[in-house]
């Protein structure tokens, strides 16, 4: 993963585009439905705000977080789920610096952090760059849903290799319960950054090549394969994983 600084630092930019999106939408904006059924921009910006609470509860006091997520039947989705109705009673007034604090407190936490700590998180420990990575990744998610839902383009930049990072990462499915499956280790993945930047993963001489652009790859990270078009398989097995990643879809919160 990105050094945890760097990781910190894109995490507060790219949040505050979102929060531009966001921060002066009037009832009818919050209430825009969006991909996830029975979920509107309200709703995903509390589910936001919901899990980058527990995130940083998880880098700042992890006894705590185990004592939470090890208790019998602890259901990540379902807590969360539970949260949001906190968020969403409030007006969406209130609602906007809920989601601005939850999230500047988790960068700050982060960012505090030594860069070799392990920070325990619900498939296992992880680095603190690649929980910070895997917060990025779900900003992303979210802010995707949103700005389809109030049809809007999202001109991405370098920030997204956070997410292909954390996405590559071998074990990254255990952490997240979007049904991601990360290439395997045969695959050769050669991304071309917004920048222009050459990036690349896997075994170079492999024939199992997944070829395109960056930003396309983190829509398959986060869930939005039907819309990563600009991206190419070569061999039978990059093919059958880009086509199954490209099936899913991000109706899972």
């Amino acid at each position: 993963m990105s050094d945890l600084r760097d990781v910190t630092d894109d995490l507060r930019s790219e949040a505050e585009e979102l929060d531009r999106t966001v921060v002066d939408l009037d009832a009818d904006g919050w209430a825009t439905p969006t991909a996830v059924p029975g979920w509107t921009v309200g709703h995903q910006i509390a589910h936001l705000a919901a899990l980058y609470r527990l995130i940083g509860l998880a880098a700042s006091d992890p006894v705590a977080f185990t004592a939470l997520t090890t208790q019998p039947r602890f259901d990540l989705e379902a807590r969360l789920r539970a949260s949001l109705s906190g968020y969403l009673l409030e007006p969406p007034g209130a609602l906007f610096p809920r989601w601005h604090t939850e999230r500047e407190n988790t960068a700050a936490v982060l960012a505090a952090l030594p860069p070799d700590r392990t920070v325990p998180w619900l498939g296992g420990p992880l680095e603190a760059s690649a929980l910070a990575g895997a917060a990025m990744t779900e900003l992303f998610r979210h802010d995707q849903d949103i700005a389809d839902a109030l049809g809007l383009s999202r001109k991405r930049t370098d920030r997204v290799r956070h997410a292909i990072e954390f996405g590559l990462l071998p074990d990254s499915a255990r952490y997240r319960p979007t049904g991601w499956t990360p290439p395997g280790p045969g695959l050769h993945v050669f991304l071309t950054a917004p920048s222009g930047a050459l990036w690349d993963h896997g075994p170079t001489e492999s024939p199992q090549k997944i070829v395109g652009a960056a930003e396309d790859f983190c829509l398959l990270v986060t869930g939005h394969g039907a819309q990563a078009v600009d991206l190419l398989a070569s061999g039978p097995e990059a093919r059958r994983w880009l086509a199954d990643a490209q099936g899913r879809s991000a109706e899972t919160p």
